[in-house]
């Protein structure tokens, strides 16, 4: 997800596989599985449209993690860097940030892969 200098989400900015499944724009492949299994569920949830201001370096950022579910954001984090870490010690503490890393996805790739395959990135729309 790339942001701008004032922040926002730019569409097709990370580094998965990216595309749109039914109406929900996805960066990458995990994306995808969580949406799935969302939407499979039953369980509601919106792209996070809300940014959060944070310093790193001397220098004032912007994060917008990647979904909401109940008033909780959730962010689908395949990798850990100083920046990434400054965004979580700044989160606001009246807000609730729910991180799915490498550890939490498994659920999700599981349920996708069991139900459409190893290939379930095939399922993006086709525009």
């Amino acid at each position: 997800m790339k942001l701008a200098k004032s922040g926002g989400y730019r569409k097709g900015s990370g580094r998965g596989k990216r595309g749109t499944y039914k109406g929900y724009y996805c960066d990458s492949s995990w994306e995808l599985a969580f949406v799935i299994y969302n939407l499979e569920h039953g369980i509601e949830f919106t792209r996070n449209r809300k940014k959060f201001k944070y310093l790193f370096e001397g220098k004032e950022h912007y994060y917008m993690p990647d979904f909401v579910i109940n008033g909780s954001f959730v962010e689908i984090k395949g990798y850990w860097t100083k920046q990434w870490q400054a965004k979580m010690d700044q989160f606001p503490e009246h807000e609730k940030l729910i991180v799915i890393d490498k550890h939490g996805i498994s659920k999700y790739l599981n349920y996708a892969e069991d139900k459409y395959g190893k290939e379930f990135i095939k399922l993006y729309d086709i525009v």
